[in-house]
């Protein structure tokens, strides 16, 4: 029976109807597509900038004050971002991003920046000891290291130290860029007699005097436990000694409230304090609350001839050689560098990529770039940046033989690189015998203890003792609340009262002092 025309009404317009619905699911299946398509090519892009809004798109370095270098870190970004125009049509400019000289602040704004997560670096230069902590608390991308960029296995291009550094948990998730432990400066035109051992070195020092690094941040607290492990070592053979199990064990758990280690470490801490402010007897060198107690105040009383002795970092020795005041008339150096007289502290600073970097590929091309023999070479006989890289050392000390600053950029270079004024210019002979006793001493160095609480440890730490190596009322603490007290820290649980000695113990010393 054919169909009327209402019938054919409603055909027409069913038809229509489907038709257009067709077009509706498959406009909206392509759109669809397209999304996915481009949120996954957005999610595999090193470069793309939606995730992190607002951020230029550069190649961002965050790290500490490069302070007497020269800018010589800054000219080797230079030399790589000129390098990458050459290469790229559009490259990334990488930029160093300068947040401060002192170690603790660099961790608090680095710290600060990965928890708000916005994307503020690519690249972290973090101080050895705060690896753990961040890699723990997933603001670092883990990096492993490729052999064949480095010619051969990590182990053997590294300096084995520094490369565990950045292991953590054992995955590498940072990669060393400069090595660092304490050296012994001595001034030659002074009667001060290279130290055989740590006991002969006191008794120098308090003849002669001492800077070193005994205030209220994270080098005192390095200097702190330098005084502890050398306790007991007589010469630098013996290093390994005794002393090591003082504050921690094999393990890495806190010893301090065992056996007599309590009042062994109240011994040692006196007598650096009397090495410390023995010329206090005189108006030659600074009293107590002004002493030389941190890296530039040290380096300062060294230079001017307060002290005859000095503990401080490799980066001293370009300070002090570049200074016309530290030279001779025949362009001889008026200082020499030495072993570290007991148990140094291992140091040094690791690069590594920010869990929320978008730019990850490039920033693991920079680093690998920043360890390269080449760069490496430059910045220690530059800057005196003690370099990671294991071949290096063997060279010289193989050959005998290193190439200064003058032969690395020439003459008629500019900028931060630019060589010394040849009255000052650092030897290839000066440079070889540096790097021997920058080897020996990061060979030997003890590393402070790995937790993602570290810097809370520290505090606990030198709250305590601090007092004892740096005043002459400093009183001894409860060595076993304060053992409890840092193992709390250790696990991330801060005290709110005195971690020093027991509420009822240290409200009566309150009392007594009022």
């Amino acid at each position: 029976m054919a169909a009327g025309p209402s019938g054919a009404f409603w055909s027409r317009w069913y038809e229509r109807f489907t038709r257009f619905h067709l077009r509706l699911a498959a406009a909206c299946f392509l759109a669809g597509a397209v999304f996915v398509i481009a949120v996954s090519q957005h999610s595999g892009s090193p470069s793309s900038q939606t995730a992190c809004p607002g951020r230029p798109d550069d190649l961002v370095i965050g790290t500490g004050a490069e302070i007497g270098a020269g800018g010589v870190r800054h000219d080797v970004i230079k030399a790589w971002n000129d390098e990458q125009r050459e290469l790229k049509k559009k490259p990334l400019k990488a930029t160093l991003v300068e947040i401060s000289e002192s170690s603790d602040e660099q961790r608090s704004e680095l710290a600060a920046a990965a928890q708000s997560k916005r994307c503020a670096y690519d690249v972290l230069l973090l101080d050895v000891a705060y690896i753990t902590e961040f890699a723990r608390n997933h603001y670092l991308e883990k990096f492993e290291l490729d052999p064949g960029k480095l010619g051969g296995p990590p182990e053997r291009y590294f300096l084995r130290k520094s490369l565990e550094t950045g292991r953590v948990d054992g995955e590498q998730f940072a990669v060393p860029f400069a090595a660092d432990a304490p050296l012994l400066y001595r001034r030659t035109d002074a009667p001060a007699p290279p130290p055989q051992d740590t006991e002969k070195f006191l008794e120098l020092a308090s003849e002669h005097g001492y800077a070193a690094q005994f205030d209220d941040y994270e080098g005192g607290t390095v200097n702190l436990l330098e005084a502890i492990f050398s306790a007991g070592s007589q010469k630098a053979e013996d290093r390994k000694t005794q002393a090591d199990d003082l504050v921690f064990d094999d393990r890495g758990d806190v010893v301090l409230d065992q056996d007599d280690n309590g009042e062994k470490v109240m011994d040692a801490l006196r007598a650096w304090r009397e090495a410390l402010f023995a010329g206090n007897r005189d108006d030659t060198r600074p009293p107590p609350g002004e002493s030389a107690l941190r890296e530039e105040s040290s380096l300062q009383a060294f230079r001017t001839g307060l002290v005859g002795y000095m503990r401080n970092w490799p980066f001293a020795f370009n300070r002090l050689a570049a200074d016309p005041m530290m030279r001779d008339d025949d362009g001889s150096l008026k200082f020499q560098v030495l072993s570290f007289p007991g148990t140094g502290v291992l140091g040094g600073v690791d690069l590594a990529i920010a869990n929320d970097s978008p730019h990850k590929e490039e920033a693991r091309e920079l680093i690998y770039y920043l360890i390269s023999q080449d760069v490496q070479e430059r910045l220690f006989a530059c800057a005196g940046y003690p370099p990671v890289v294991a071949a290096l050392y063997e060279r010289y000390e193989r050959s005998g033989i290193a190439r200064t600053c003058g032969d690395l950029v020439g003459d008629g270079a500019d900028g931060a690189g630019r060589p010394a004024e040849r009255d000052t210019e650092i030897t290839g002979d000066q440079l070889v015998r540096f790097a021997g006793e920058v080897h020996e001493a990061v060979d030997h160095a003890r590393p402070r203890p790995k937790s993602a609480y570290y810097a809370t440890f520290s505090q606990v730490f030198r709250s305590c003792l601090l007092p004892v190596a740096t005043t002459a009322s400093g009183a001894a603490p409860d060595f076993h609340y304060f053992s409890d007290a840092l193992r709390d820290a250790l696990n991330g649980r801060r005290r709110s009262d005195d971690a020093c000695h027991p509420p009822a113990q240290a409200a009566s010393k309150s009392d007594i002092r009022g």
